[in-house]
């Protein structure tokens, strides 16, 4: 009876052995499991943003501002990084009147932007997302620098080189203006918003050069104005020495002369 329990103890011990090792084995896959289960969370969240982002896209382009303000608020709780909702979500503010949130909102793309573009430096989406931005903050100079980089990257865009040249517009740099316009037009020949802006432009070309004509005109007639105020001057100066001299070389007279009288009251000395 003895060997028999003996065997018998052993197996039991073995078996345990046995469920135990099993139980550590599938540890690793419960925990991996656990892990995906976060990343696919995560890439979920993301996905239903950029669904949000769309969704107020639309709205906002139907003028329902107030209900894309919530949706787009809805998505930047699932993504706080997506800068092209903080920019959606300023121009919705802004429409309603709201310009401090606007403010705050295109503050806040910018920063996300230049994290994105930090590892994204070639696109050319993020860069015209990103002028954009910085003209809602009216930071034109900004604006231009990112349009411009844009067009580098992507130089078959209508909107980017028409947006370049509202921008340089604003600058008053209307030769600029007036280039972007045209290759805008060149890409989408009925564009007409560059149509009537490519117009808009080279008016102010030509108010630049009858205002610089206008006042090389007036700094002209200035300078012949010194020159004339000048040559009075010194023949005013001229006559009075002149007249000294002869009045010193003359003979005294009796007769009184109309200057002797003067220069006797001038000078308080009666003449005999």
């Amino acid at each position: 009876m003895k060997p028999l329990f003996a065997i018998a103890l052993i197996v039991m011990v073995s078996v345990l052995f046995g469920q135990a090792a099993c139980s550590r084995k599938k540890l690793p896959d419960v925990n991996t499991n656990a892990s995906a289960g976060v990343t696919s969370s995560t890439e979920q969240d993301r996905s239903q943003a950029r669904v949000y982002l769309d969704e107020g896209k639309e709205l906002y382009r139907t003028d329902q501002d107030e209900k894309a303000v919530v949706v787009f608020q809805k998505a930047l709780k699932l993504d706080p990084d997506l800068a092209e909702a903080y920019f959606r979500l300023g121009l919705a503010y802004e429409a309603l009147g709201k310009q401090h949130e606007a403010e705050d909102s295109y503050k806040k793309a910018v920063e996300n932007y230049k994290k994105y573009l930090e590892a994204n430096s070639k696109d050319a989406e993020a860069h015209y997302d990103l002028g954009q931005t910085y003209a809602g903050l009216h930071l034109y100079s900004e604006a231009v620098k990112e349009y411009r980089q844009a067009t580098h990257l992507k130089d078959d865009d209508a909107d980017i080189f028409y947006d370049l040249g509202t921008a340089l517009m604003k600058l008053a740099q209307y030769d600029e203006a007036a280039a972007a316009f045209s290759k805008s037009l060149e890409i989408d020949p009925e564009n007409y918003r560059a149509e009537d802006a490519l117009e808009e432009a080279r008016d102010g070309v030509q108010r630049i050069k009858a205002g610089k004509k206008h006042q090389e005109d007036l700094l002209k007639k200035q300078k012949e104005e010194e020159l004339k105020t000048g040559e009075d001057g010194t023949e005013s100066n001229t006559s009075p020495s002149s007249s000294n001299s002869k009045s010193l070389n003359s003979k005294p007279s009796n007769s009184k002369s109309k200057p002797t009288n003067s220069n006797s009251r001038s000078t308080g000395v009666r003449t005999p």
